[in-house]
């Protein structure tokens, strides 16, 4: 009799323990589920702040409207170089060694050369002025001398300056500026007055002179 107690004791005393046993293992299955669940919306937050992170442009990079203003300010930098190089080249400059404004017998002078305007021969010489009103000493003097030894002309020149197809300076005992240019037929003259323009203005304006006679 004091068995069977025994045994039957001991029978409720396993069933109390597994019984224990399978609510612990419960508890501790909720608990993983629970801890899993909060891993993974954890998870899914971080991928989620990754992702809006990645939208935002990196510093230093421009964003398309910046890009776009970039592109068009290099354009108009690039165009306001080309007009500057296309004035460079535009600009006259002294002929060639060995080169003669073709021959000037029987031809006019040009109506303008630069910004000035052939206002009309004087009896010697075409005045080139800036404004029809200038006076004579605010114009430059052009004239064509049929078989001048050009040569003997540039042998006294001082303060030389190259100019179209010839050479620019002062002639002794005078302080204004003068041009001789080389045609194939004599020589092209240009004069002026020291108080109106230099010496390097009129080897200027005998460049242009020069490129509208043209050149052989």
């Amino acid at each position: 009799m004091d068995l069977k107690k025994m045994h039957n004791r001991n029978i409720r005393s396993a069933a109390t323990s597994l019984l224990l046993a399978g609510s612990l293992a419960l508890t501790l299955a909720a608990c993983g589920s629970s801890d899993s669940t909060t891993s993974t919306d954890e998870s899914s937050a971080s991928s989620e702040a990754v992702a809006v992170e990645t939208t935002v442009a990196p510093d230093g990079l421009a964003s398309p409207d910046v890009k776009e203003s970039t592109n068009a300010d290099a354009t108009e930098s690039t165009d306001a170089d080309g007009d500057s190089d296309a004035d460079s080249a535009a600009e006259a400059t002294p002929a060639p060694e060995g080169v003669m404004i073709s021959a000037m017998a029987g031809r006019d002078l040009p109506e303008k050369v630069g910004d000035y305007t052939n206002t009309g021969n004087d009896g010697v010489a075409d005045q080139y002025k800036l404004h029809e009103e200038d006076g004579v000493f605010d114009s430059i003097s052009v004239e064509f001398r049929e078989g001048m030894d050009y040569a003997g002309a540039i042998e006294n020149l001082s303060n030389t300056v190259p100019g179209g197809t010839g050479l620019c300076g002062t002639n002794p005992g005078s302080d204004n500026p003068v041009c001789y240019l080389q045609t194939t037929d004599g020589t092209v003259v240009i004069t002026s007055d020291v108080s109106f323009i230099s010496v390097e203005e009129l080897a200027a304006f005998g460049n242009e002179l020069t490129a509208e006679l043209g050149t052989e």
